[in-house]
Parts: C-alpha cells; sequence; structure tokens
C-alpha cells in the first residue's frame, strides 16, 4: 500500500510539471515508465502506477480533459537493455520517464535523459552516489541512501559498539551505500568495519558462507544492504547457523521494509525469522489517508 499511495503523488507531480513547462496543453501527454516488472518493487509499482493513471484520467480538475498515457517498458534487472528501452520512450514522445527503480540501471538512463534533457523521476532507486549536480534532468523523490545510513551510523554509536560487518550486495547499489555508512562511521570513531559482499545473482550456498566467515572475524553487529528478496534468505540462513540469538545485533536497511510491504497478509507468518531485527519504517499521513480512500 505505501507504494500505491506514493507512486499516485509521484504521477500527478510529474504530470503538474509537464503542463507547467508546456507552451501547449498536448491532446495526450506521454510518460515513459522503466522498471523491472517481475520484481518485489516492480510487482508492486505496476498496478500502482496503473491505478495513479485512472485517478489522473478521470479527475476533471488534473488535466482538463486531456490524456494521460503511461508507456511502459520491462528493464529484466538489466542496465543495457534498461538504456534501450529509456531510448524507445523518449522516441514515443515521452515527456519524463518515471524509474528504474535499480540504482545501477539508474545510472546509464541518468546518463540518457540528461543528454536527451528529458526529466528522470526515481522513486526507489537510493544510490547516494545519484544526484542533480551530475545529472541536472534527474529528480530523486525517495531518500538516499546517505540518509538511512546516517541512521545506521547514529544507532550502532549510540549503544557504544565500536566494531560492525556490513553484507552488501556487490553491485553500484551496494558498493556505494556501504561507502556511505563507511563515512558516517568514520564520523563517531569506529574502531573496525567490516566488509563482506555478496555476489548480484547470488544463492543460498553463498549466504551461508559468507555468514561462516563472518562469525570468525569477532564482531555481531551487522548491517545488511541488499537487494529486495521475498525469501529472506540471509536471516534464514542466519537462523540456521543459530545467529539470531541475543548475542548477535542485526540492521537492515530499506531493502526490509520493501519486502514486507510486498508480503500477503496470509504470508506474514515468513516474518518470524525477522524477530528482533530493527528496520526503520518512515510513516506519512498523506499515504494513510490515500490507502483509506482506495481500501
Amino acid at each position: 500500500m505505501k507504494h500505491l499511495g506514493f507512486l499516485s503523488l509521484l504521477m500527478i507531480w510529474v504530470v503538474s510539471r509537464t503542463c507547467l513547462v508546456g507552451c501547449k496543453k498536448p491532446v495526450s501527454i506521454n510518460v515513459g515508465v522503466v522498471f523491472t516488472f517481475d520484481s518485489v518493487i516492480g510487482r508492486a509499482a505496476k498496478p500502482a502506477m496503473e491505478t495513479a493513471n485512472s485517478d489522473i484520467n478521470e479527475s476533471p480538475t488534473i488535466l482538463n480533459g486531456n490524456d494521460f498515457n503511461l508507456i511502459m517498458k520491462d528493464a529484466n534487472c538489466n542496465a543495457f537493455l534498461g538504456s534501450i528501452e529509456a531510448y524507445q520512450v523518449i522516441e514515443q514522445e515521452a515527456v519524463a520517464i518515471i524509474g528504474p527503480q535499480s540504482s545501477s540501471i539508474a545510472h546509464m538512463v541518468s546518463s540518457i535523459a540528461n543528454s536527451l534533457q528529458v526529466p528522470l523521476v526515481l522513486y526507489a532507486a537510493t544510490d547516494s552516489s545519484l544526484s542533480a549536480k551530475q545529472f541536472p534532468f534527474f529528480v530523486r523523490i525517495v531518500q538516499s541512501d546517505s540518509n538511512q545510513m546516517n541512521v545506521m551510523a547514529s544507532l550502532v554509536d549510540f549503544y557504544g559498539w565500536k566494531e560492525v560487518i556490513a553484507i552488501y550486495v556487490d553491485d553500484d547499489y551496494g558498493r556505494n551505500g556501504i561507502a556511505a555508512l563507511n563515512d558516517e562511521l568514520d564520523k563517531r570513531m569506529v574502531k573496525s568495519f567490516y566488509r563482506l559482499p555478496l555476489p548480484l545473482h547470488l544463492k543460498q550456498s553463498d549466504i551461508v558462507a559468507l555468514l561462516k566467515e563472518s562469525k570468525l572475524l569477532g564482531p555481531r553487529v551487522y548491517i545488511v544492504h541488499v537487494n529486495p528478496d521475498p525469501q529472506l534468505r540471509i536471516f534464514a540462513a542466519a537462523e540456521m547457523l543459530q545467529m539470531m540469538t541475543s548475542d548477535y545485533v542485526w540492521f537492515a536497511t530499506d531493502w526490509l521494509s520493501t519486502t514486507i510491504d510486498s508480503f500477503a497478509p496470509m504470508n506474514r507468518t515468513a516474518l518470524r525469522v525477522l524477530q528482533g531485527v530493527v528496520v526503520p519504517i518512515p510513516n506519512s499521513e498523506v499515504y494513510k489517508q490515500w490507502g483509506e480512500r482506495h481500501s
């Protein structure tokens, strides 16, 4: 539900900006959407955007009778394919692009959008190295990783822990997020910071091997920064290795709240493995009101 309300507001914002910059109101306003359909975020984003599209076109006050048209393209978790599809939606006279949700793909698409002077609005790519200073046509309507890493480091500092292990996915999103965490921990004089990367296309055996390696390092405070995972494989492996006891502390970045948000109510029993894991989950009165209207 969090994605539904946010994306509806995001699309209305894109439309309002489009109407402001155009000299004449077009009969049809095309907006490109590039994201991975079959993903945790994609499965929530697609119906959310379709619902928002319907809301916009049914409203007599937003477009004054003009038509808002979404051109959706599936990036399929591939930066090259996402770049091609960005060009394709621009060729179809898209006045702006929403997405992609992947930070790695967003780096490529941001360069394209910037060179062609097409606004790119990101709702899920949190990589702090993506910046409007580098890409003037880039707009991020979500907090960057630097914000949540500041929170993580503050929690570590508050409890006086001086040794931390970070587990992250080995791509732009993971590496840059952990670099931001390292900067924040340095400010707080954390003595030891161990970085343990996981391959992008990881298997359960990769997670088990990495967690066994981590047990030899000494620290028992973990910060996990990976992609959304409906199977919660890291915590399932940690439970199997008896690493979810009171001797360990686990923090997770927003990938976990995104994953939990995608669960159907009947699947909430899978959260049993997360007992004791800390995830900062933002709340908003706007989300609440939108959810009540569409529930």
